[in-house]
């Protein structure tokens, strides 16, 4: 269970081993046992025993900003193993065999953008003409990416990037011709967002964000020691690199409520041409997304509900630097598909 807390003035203490929510004179109690991650923003007030069962319980409490991004968390002082799956995290991301990884990863990522794109032939008066030129020149993209998998990463990265804002730039025009005339944006607009759209999205990410860093602590791996996303200081870099494939899923939550027309600008606060959610849209945002992250579908051939999905992710990349990290005498492979 997912607790998400962005009412302010709301107060969590604990009561008889059930977590006990309290907001003006509503009154909300939860077994902790049941609780895997609780969201917090500003001004919700909270007793050392709900920090001290958080602990103990292997909760994880994460303090998020207004856009939904996490900017600190609670965890216990263990990671999810022993050093030597972050010493070979260190080694592997130095090593010449990085970039296979990467493109595979950005590979599925617009293979599942592509999907996305498909189910757009589903609504009415699809332009199936337009979708499949995209594709194309997508799917042209994924092969250009593969030319580079005996590059070193600090050769290929600048490519990569390139060639993932192509891939990008296609998708997401292709998203917005097909999006009700009121929810259309001009791009992608991170912090601050400028329209309705880019504001779902930043906070479906940010989201992911907290999700996908819990799962690479619980697996062992620094999520401050990347392979792709390199260059940001003092970022869980990592965080970007695993969450990119997932992207899309994140998508689709924001893409379904816009053909569906279910949120409007008065679910937004809009200041100085900035777009913030209000409560009642968060609150529909993270239902619709919760439901969807919860649906067990097949994928790479396990059953799972797609965030059980995500924290396989985490492991098995895990396993793979393990295997195929550099030591004296070990060798490489360059695919893990």
């Amino acid at each position: 269970m997912r607790i998400f807390i962005n009412t302010y003035g709301t107060s969590l203490k604990m009561q008889d081993g059930l977590l006990s929510i309290k907001y003006e004179d509503k009154i909300n109690k939860v077994p902790i046992g049941k609780v895997k991650t609780i969201y917090l923003t500003k001004s919700v007030h909270l007793s050392t025993d709900v920090l001290y069962a958080c602990l103990e319980q292997g909760i994880d409490l994460m303090i998020t900003e207004r856009s939904g991004a996490p900017v600190g968390r609670l965890w216990n002082n263990r990671f999810g193993s022993i050093s030597t799956i972050r010493k070979n995290q260190l080694d592997f991301a130095a090593s010449g065999h990085v970039t296979s990884w990467v493109i595979d990863q950005l590979s599925e990522k617009i293979e599942n953008q592509i999907d996305l794109l498909f189910c757009l032939l589903t609504l009415d008066e699809p332009d199936e003409t337009e979708i499949n030129r995209v594709v194309e020149k997508m799917r042209s993209i994924i092969i250009r990416m593969s030319e580079s998998k005996e590059d070193h990463i600090s050769e290929a990265a600048a490519r990569l990037r390139a060639l993932e804002g192509q891939a990008a730039k296609l998708y997401f025009s292709c998203i917005n011709r097909h999006l009700p005339f009121k929810y259309q944006f001009s791009g992608r607009s991170r912090h601050p967002a400028l329209d309705m759209v880019n504001s779902m999205l930043n906070y479906v990410y940010g989201i992911l964000y907290g999700h996908i860093e819990s799962a690479l602590i619980k697996a062992g791996l620094d999520p401050f020691i990347g392979l792709f996303h390199r260059d940001e200081y003092n970022r869980p870099v990592l965080t970007y690199d695993v969450i990119e494939p997932f992207r899309p899923w994140a998508d689709w939550t924001v893409f379904h409520l816009c053909t569906n027309e279910v949120l409007d600008d008065v679910h937004f606060q809009i200041e100085n041409g900035q777009y913030w959610l209000q409560g009642d849209a968060k609150r529909i945002l993270i239902q619709h997304f919760s439901d969807f992250f919860d649906e067990v579908i097949d994928y790479k051939g396990n059953r799972f509900s797609r965030m059980i999905h995500l924290d396989k992710a985490a492991q098995q990349l895990a396993s793979f630097i393990q295997n195929n990290a550099p030591g004296p005498e070990s060798g490489f492979i360059t695919s893990h598909k």
